[in-house]
């Protein structure tokens, strides 16, 4: 969790690849057999990040499009940070592969992300996401009448069931999930998968507060942390552009 350099969607395009690239780079030294890049900005550069690492790479963006292809739907939205709505990225990918005629409709939200990370848990400060969110969805919900709305950032499903009251007939898709269901494949193909019936565990590095982080990770209900350790975030500052 590069924490320390967030929200990644407010930074220009050379400076979010060198960071990935420095954060892929850790994990290539710890020879992962997959890599899966939940941020949805990385993953609209991720053709200038990937080979920083041997392993497969898996990304949301490209989930998020498997899985609007496979729905039967006419009119899709995504909310995103900034940078993945000025790529164009998702309309891009979800129409390439889509097998039917549909309208994407996109929404870069400069608030939310950072909103999120902030009033999690917090009941009180829970109602500026509210009210970030209706600036940034009513118009797509009410008046471009989306009947799906991609979560186009990893903050975003956190604030799920928000957005699920705010807009109850509004269908919700996480590409996270369908990231998953594609990781599980390529394990297999690659006789890869970990069967073993005891609970997986996880050791998680971060930029930013390690104090945060752990208070974090038990409100979206992370039960297996085994560790949480620092690693030194990329000097921005002192890193060229690629």
């Amino acid at each position: 969790g590069d924490g320390a350099h967030i929200p990644y969607g407010n930074h220009p395009e050379d400076k979010i690849v060198a960071m990935a690239r420095y954060m892929f780079s850790f994990l290539e030294q710890r020879r992962v057999k997959a890599l899966l890049v939940a941020c949805n900005t990385i993953s609209c550069v991720i053709d200038r990040c990937a080979d920083a690492v041997s392993c497969p790479t898996f990304n949301a963006v490209q989930a998020g499009a498997d899985a609007v292809s496979r729905l039967d739907v006419d009119r899709v939205g995504v909310i995103s940070t900034v940078f993945t709505h000025n790529s164009r990225c998702y309309p891009q990918r979800i129409l390439a592969q889509s097998p039917k005629k549909l309208v994407v409709l996109s929404c870069g939200c400069p608030d939310l992300a950072r909103l999120v990370e902030h009033n999690l848990g917090d009941p009180g400060g829970m109602a500026a996401v509210e009210a970030d969110l209706h600036q940034e969805l009513d118009h797509m919900v009410y008046d471009d009448h989306i009947q799906c709305c991609v979560l186009g950032c990893t903050h975003y499903p956190l604030v799920e069931d928000n957005i699920r009251r705010l807009y109850p007939t509004l269908d919700l898709l996480d590409p996270a999930r369908q990231m998953a269901k594609t990781l599980a494949r390529d394990l297999d193909a690659r006789g890869l998968r970990n069967d073993q019936r005891a609970p997986g565990r996880m050791d998680i590095f971060t930029t930013g507060s390690l104090e945060e982080y752990i208070k974090k990770a038990n409100r979206v209900g992370l039960t297996s942390i085994r560790s949480v350790q620092y690693l030194p975030p990329m000097q921005i500052a002192d890193q060229p552009a690629i």
